[in-house]
């Protein structure tokens, strides 16, 4: 007769707390590229195709 041991789940759940971001995301319907305002280009040209990018708000996890 086999003896199973178990591991009990004793993670703990980690709560993602999404705040508003100002982002910037490339103007392109067909690119998906954005960044964090903290991290953007000093030209404002998407790093994927190098289009113009715009400003919007986004909700994101906490940094």
């Amino acid at each position: 007769m086999p003896i199973f041991y178990g591991k009990r789940n004793n993670k703990e759940e980690v709560e993602v707390i999404l705040v508003d971001t100002e982002v910037y995301s490339c103007t392109d319907g067909s690119c998906i590229g954005w960044m964090r305002k903290d991290f953007v280009t000093e030209d404002l040209h998407c790093p994927m195709c190098g289009n113009v990018m715009a400003e919007e708000v986004r909700e994101l996890p906490k940094m």
